[in-house]
């Protein structure tokens, strides 16, 4: 049943909803899937009744899109289109959010389809010209790492804090954890 059920869950990903004429269907899947893999974690996690890792695939959710955003305004890298925000990918790292999370908290027949998802939504963000494969690489490591120190390392909002600074032409962000 856990199989079929993610394997309805990445087939509805794929499917898109609408087609926008100037983007292609892989670009379209990136769109979507981004949402889809977090959400078929939280309905896979629903089906389990583990409410432990609701809060740990939430709090992943989080950490991921803050830590993303932070970078995005911090390094604010030029994309291949001549936009602005490239690194880290955040389609990429929220896909890979979800992903980790399920790879991390039921293993690996679970995280291997969602990982090859998530890559996928990766190399959408690249055809696209949306970014570079750097991009892509820094998201998914950025949301693998972040879902590893909920998941596994036990790490919560109640022991991290970040908080960014800026100073002068420095940026950055200040942690802490307490143990």
């Amino acid at each position: 049943m856990p199989r079929q059920l993610l394997a309805i869950s990445i087939l509805m990903c794929t499917s898109s909803i609408s087609y926008a004429a100037e983007k292609s269907k892989l670009e379209v899947y990136g769109d979507i899937a981004q949402y889809g893999i977090p959400l078929t974690a939280g309905l896979i996690t629903a089906i389990h009744m583990d409410g432990e890792g609701m809060m740990q695939l939430a709090e992943g959710a989080f950490w991921t899109a803050a830590a993303t955003e932070a970078l995005k305004l911090s390094v604010d890298a030029q994309r291949p289109n001549g936009g602005s925000q490239s690194f880290p990918s955040g389609h990429t790292s929220a896909a890979s959010q979800g992903a980790a999370y399920l790879q991390f908290r039921y293993g690996s027949t679970y995280g291997i389809p969602a990982y090859a998802a998530a890559a996928l939504v990766g190399y959408s963000r690249v055809d696209a010209n949306k970014h570079y494969w750097r991009d892509v690489a820094a998201g998914m490591a950025l949301a693998t790492g972040i879902q590893y120190a909920i998941t596994v390392g036990g790490i919560s909002a109640t022991n991290l804090v970040l908080v960014p600074y800026f100073d002068g032409d420095e940026t950055g962000i200040y942690a802490s954890l307490s143990f």
